[in-house]
């Protein structure tokens, strides 16, 4: 039996499109960290269709925004 969730449900592009914009939702602070799960769950799903997702956050100073860069792989 197989487990379905609703980002099964989402195609690729969309995918990695949540997986922005959560990221960018935990770093703004509007999400709390606990979101890091579903970051896991959106890696998984991706992984699952032979795309592996990772991101590399910079802060260079207090008073600018973080940058968020993604990486998507194709395998």
């Amino acid at each position: 039996m197989t487990i379905s969730n609703i980002y099964d449900r989402l195609n690729n592009e969309k995918i990695v499109g949540m997986y922005y914009k959560v990221l960018t939702e935990i770093f703004n602070g509007t999400l709390s960290d606990v979101m890091f799960n579903e970051v896991d769950l959106l890696e998984t799903i991706a992984a699952k269709r032979g795309i592996h997702l990772s991101y590399y956050r910079i802060k260079e100073h207090l008073n600018r925004p973080s940058q968020l860069i993604l990486l998507i792989r194709f395998h």
